[in-house]
């Protein structure tokens, strides 16, 4: 059975309004889960590189993990954190995605949250933490745009239903099964999306194909049969099966606006090397689009689904 005890949450000194750790006290309350409050201290003159004093630049390091470590304290003592069990922890890290992935790792957290905003390319070229968060981190990720309550009591979770080869069975029932315990828990409406390719668009790069008269109708039938059969075991109505024809980059924030979600689900495979920077992947480009909080699955994400 899948539980949520353990939340660790990613903050950036820099972001003024926190919406990330103001959805993880309101889920910690909700889930009666215990908050790990991460943040990070750097400066290159408390870096064991720099040209100062060891003592000098001990003491420096010293400084700015205190400051750090005040912050966080302050953070604590919010409204918001009164009745959770919280931790915390400041790291001595350049980057925050490291400082994240080492306390990941070190301890089995159920969720990691954070807070986000709109990226360019600039952004991803230079290993953004969400980017590194979504792709490495050994736990899922929610990413959280506003402050603002769950509202309309509906989550959405995108699946890619007729992909049969294992991995793909894995992500696809990880997602459902993080999907089904937040919305049983919160007693909202679950429901699914799936997208799938236009056939004449798919070929128009290669005229000399003439695909036949009935393909498009085949794939769309063979989607809506697969997604179908995803809603069965998880007990998802019919009339919130979300089957539609297109780029899931387009489809899955079209169908995420009609419906007023308050939480997207969806996977990465997380794509690694520069192709990966350029390519992207569906997950970090979904992020940028949805205006509601996303949270993103990995194939290794410790669900232990029922897959054969």
């Amino acid at each position: 059975m899948l539980d949520i005890n353990h939340i660790l949450v990613v903050l950036d000194k820099n972001d003024e309004e926190q919406p990330g750790l103001q959805r993880a006290c309101w889920l910690a309350k909700a889930l009666d889960a215990d908050l790990t409050l991460l943040t990070t201290a750097w400066d290159s003159f408390g870096d064991q590189a720099s040209q100062l004093a060891d003592t000098t630049a001990n003491s420096v390091k010293q400084a700015l993990l205190r400051q750090a470590q005040l912050w966080l304290d302050s953070l604590t003592e919010l409204d918001s954190c009164s009745g959770i069990k919280t931790n915390t922890e400041a790291h001595w890290q350049k980057h925050l995605h490291d400082a994240a992935i080492e306390s990941a790792r070190d301890t089995e957290f159920d969720l990691v949250i954070k807070s986000t905003q709109k990226h360019g390319l600039i952004d991803r070229l230079f290993s953004h933490s969400d980017w590194n968060l979504m792709r490495h981190c050994p736990a899922p990720v929610m990413m959280v745009k506003s402050p603002d309550a769950w509202k309309h009591n509906r989550i959405l979770a995108s699946i890619d239903a007729t992909s049969s080869d294992k991995g793909h069975t894995l992500i696809n029932d990880n997602i459902l099964s993080y999907a089904e315990h937040l919305a049983d828990h919160f007693e909202t409406d679950l429901h699914i999306t799936n997208a799938y390719p236009m056939v004449a668009v798919a070929l128009a790069m290669v005229p000399e194909v003439s695909p036949p008269d009935d393909i498009q109708n085949y794939i769309t039938d063979q989607h809506k049969e697969a997604t179908a059969r995803w809603a069965e075991k998880f007990n998802v109505a019919s009339d919130h099966v979300h089957v539609l024809e297109g780029d899931a980059e387009q489809v899955v924030p079209d169908v995420a606006a009609n419906i007023e979600a308050d939480l997207v689900v969806v996977g990465t495979i997380g794509r690694e090397g520069f192709s990966g920077v350029l390519i992207g992947n569906t997950a970090e480009a979904l992020v940028d689009k949805l205006n509601c909080d996303v949270l993103v699955i990995k194939p290794k994400d410790g669900v232990n689904p029922d897959v054969e």
